[in-house]
């Protein structure tokens, strides 16, 4: 074909789309349970965005998180805890924001006994994201070694260690990750999973230190079975023989001190049994568990034996949960009731937890935004901003914390800038490394905010409630006025 004969087919094609986008319904067309959507000419030629435009960027966003932090002393605390998107929002009853006093006075002892956090979430905290910063930042303000509680067997390495095993064993969950384990048991352990000893397994723990380098959570002198049995296991721990006899117990814990901080750990199981996970830890200081749920949406904790949480909290000493879900759950929300039936379930498993870990103190953290195709745009999804707000009132109400990343990333719309600022994927929902360290970063500085305070109160010598000021918060305008 002839170049002058190309040009006139492709004006041609632009005429006719030209001429469809001025004449098409600006609602579309539905053909039953689906509607065609087409741009509309004047989108297409003033080169309008196919996503919603927050109002700042994400470099901004956490620009403003920061000098939030920053000037919270001189405003007297109270001003940043109750009204900054950015902070934790406690219990309504808690007027005086001093309900995370318990973790912060058990941080303080943190130099002569060992002090648990444990992070539950679902994708967005596997391979040890956001929750790795937690625990460094932790760490190295407040002591601490090792990595916590990781699973027997993992098949999604973690950016701080790698695991690998000479044969995969028999593996069960409470969620979606594998077959489920025999109808009537809730033996899955802290982790919500767990392992079938049938035969020898070897597994072994490396640290990966590619881009860190060796810090504290490589380092641990105190390696803690979790496992139950009727019948012996045998294990082979850096060299150290033990027969772990059954005790009775829904869960049994066996700790091995070793005679130096050591970075890895090779661990061989035989005999017959269940093992719920690995403890790698120091004798003092901070602990973070990492623990993800590909797939859960967070109302899976009432399948989960209580004794078994009961005693995993009670030994590890537990004063903080975080609770990070709802993203799950997001595309499937289509009505009120449905939204009402999901908060009715996450009610439920916050008071089960409670009850099961009585001396800690609970954090759910909410969804981030999320964006899918809408009328050919990319959007927040309709019912988030709604759940979001349900599920601050709905924690809070349960007597738990609720800290809304969906706000602290910069609320609607937020996630496609996000996504353009190389801090999260292309599926709009996932950060990256990147991003979830910048994630990370603002819940710390949330949950730092509160340890600030409490330490201000304490020099202070005044109860909180004479101590609140008069002061106005930064803003979006406050901030692009200093641009």
């Amino acid at each position: 074909m002839k170049a002058y004969k190309i040009t006139i087919f492709i004006f041609a094609v632009i005429g006719v789309l030209a001429a469809v986008a001025a004449t098409y319904p600006e609602d579309g067309i539905t053909i039953g349970d689906t509607t065609l959507i087409f741009p509309g000419l004047g989108e297409i030629l003033s080169g309008e965005s196919d996503t919603e435009q927050p109002e700042l960027s994400p470099e901004e966003i956490i620009a403003l998180r920061a000098q939030e932090i920053r000037r919270q002393e001189e405003d007297g605390y109270l001003s940043f805890l109750r009204e900054s998107d950015a902070a934790i929002h406690f219990p309504e009853y808690d007027s005086a924001c001093t309900w995370l006093d318990p973790l912060y006075e058990a941080l303080d002892g943190a130099d002569t006994t060992l002090v648990r956090i444990v992070h539950y979430g679902d994708s967005q905290i596997e391979e040890d994201r956001i929750t790795n910063v937690l625990r460094r930042k932790l760490q190295t303000e407040f002591g601490g070694q090792g990595v916590g509680t990781v699973p027997f067997y993992q098949s999604v390495q973690s950016h701080t260690i790698g695991q690998s095993s000479n044969r995969e064993p028999k593996r069960y969950s409470v969620y979606w990750l594998s077959t489920f384990r025999r109808a009537g048991s809730r033996m899955y352990g802290p982790m919500g999973q767990m392992c079938v000893i049938d035969s020898a397994v070897t597994t072994t723990i490396l640290p990966r230190t590619k881009q860190t380098g060796y810090y504290s959570a490589h380092y641990f002198n105190t390696v803690t079975l979790m496992t139950s049995s009727s019948k012996n296991i045998y294990a082979n721990v850096k060299g150290q023989r033990l027969n772990i006899a059954p005790d009775g117990n829904s869960m049994q814990f066996t700790e091995i001190s070793l005679p130096d901080s050591s970075t890895t750990l090779s661990v061989t199981l035989s005999g017959g049994g269940d093992i719920y996970g690995v403890m790698m830890t120091g004798k003092t200081g901070v602990n973070v568990d990492n623990m993800p749920m590909r797939g859960c949406s967070g109302t899976i904790f009432t399948g989960i034996d209580a004794r078994q949480l009961r005693d995993y909290f009670t030994y590890t000493n537990t004063k903080l949960i975080i609770m990070q879900f709802g993203g799950n759950s997001m595309p499937y929300f289509r009505t009120e009731k449905a939204i009402d039936t999901y908060l009715q379930s996450i009610t439920e498993q916050v008071r089960y937890m409670q009850r099961q870990a009585p001396q800690a103190k609970i954090l759910f953290v909410g969804p981030s935004d999320m964006t899918t195709r809408i009328q050919g745009k990319m959007q927040t999804y309709p019912w988030l901003e709604e759940v979001d707000r349900r599920l601050q009132e709905t924690v809070t109400e349960a007597g738990a914390a609720y800290w809304s990343l969906f706000k602290g990333m910069g609320g609607r719309g937020s996630m496609a800038a996000w996504v353009r600022s190389g801090l999260a994927g292309s599926d709009y929902i996932h950060f990256t490394r990147k991003g979830a360290d910048n994630v990370a970063e603002m819940l710390y500085n949330a949950l730092h905010a509160g340890y600030d305070y409490y330490k201000w109160r304490k020099r202070q010598n005044t109860p909180p409630e004479q101590l609140v000021p008069e002061v106005t918060m930064l803003s979006v305008d406050s901030i692009k006025e200093k641009k």
